[in-house]
């Protein structure tokens, strides 16, 4: 118990908060560290029987800036930000796509009844589905999949330096994309029927309530590069199309 208590002790004192500043031009948040880990592919057996292995999906970690309750508590009660807003942007070659937006509140609403959310989260998991397996559960519960997907991911990784940022609190505007609440599964985005591409995290303070950004969004340096994927054959799906049967 005395090694526990010393563990956590060390912990909290090593952890690098960022310092939230006030001046007469506004407030900045520096330095702000985030970081992308955890990067897995979710494989997908199919056929009839489920004899082939495909991708269904990848996901990632992304770990959240590290400030103070105090500080928090300061932005929400004095400044009306309330959350972080994560945007995914997806970058293939000339083209770029906003795949969609998730906030995590700092004061998380009440789990269950009676029940408090316990803080800020530290990280938030994101999930980039095929289009194959992205619509519902039934899609990903077909023997053959929708849209005669047959990928599988070969090669990916996570890119880019791991560099600290400043984000200022100031001159506000609307956001009127809709945006999933960061709860205890995944986010969930549609990759498209490609999933090859560099996957961008951008983020931004927000008001949940009034959906109003606070700053223009920073892009993490960091990012997730999926660089190859390959065709598998699978004999016992040709000719199949489950989603419009």
């Amino acid at each position: 118990m005395k090694a526990l208590f010393l563990s956590l002790l060390l912990f909290y004192s090593c952890t690098k908060y960022a310092e939230v500043s006030k001046d007469a031009i506004g407030v900045q948040i520096a330095p702000v560290e985030m970081d992308i880990t955890h990067l897995n592919e979710i494989e997908w057996l199919v056929g009839n029987p489920k004899e082939v292995e495909i991708s269904q999906s990848f996901t990632f970690l992304v770990d959240m800036p590290k400030i103070k309750q105090e500080d928090l508590d300061y932005l929400t009660d004095q400044k009306g930000v309330d959350a972080w807003i994560l945007r995914l942007i997806v970058n293939r070659g000339s083209e770029t796509q906003d795949l969609g937006s998730m906030y995590t509140l700092f004061r998380p609403r009440k789990l269950s009844r009676g029940t408090q959310g316990a803080g800020a989260a530290s990280s938030v998991s994101m999930k980039v589905y095929y289009a194959a397996a992205y619509a519902s559960e039934r899609f990903r519960s077909f023997k053959c999949p929708a849209f005669s997907h047959d990928l599988k991911i070969d090669s990916m990784s996570v890119k880019g330096e791991n560099k600290s940022f400043e984000i200022s609190i100031g001159q506000t505007s609307p956001y009127l994309e809709k945006s999933q609440l960061v709860e205890l599964t995944p986010s969930s985005f549609n990759g498209g029927n490609s999933l090859v591409g560099d996957y961008y995290v951008e983020i931004a303070p927000y008001n949940s309530k009034k959906k109003i950004i606070y700053s223009g969004f920073k892009r993490l340096k960091r990012y997730v590069s999926v660089t190859r994927e390959e065709k598998i054959r699978i004999k016992s799906c040709d000719g199949v199309h489950p989603e419009i049967q």
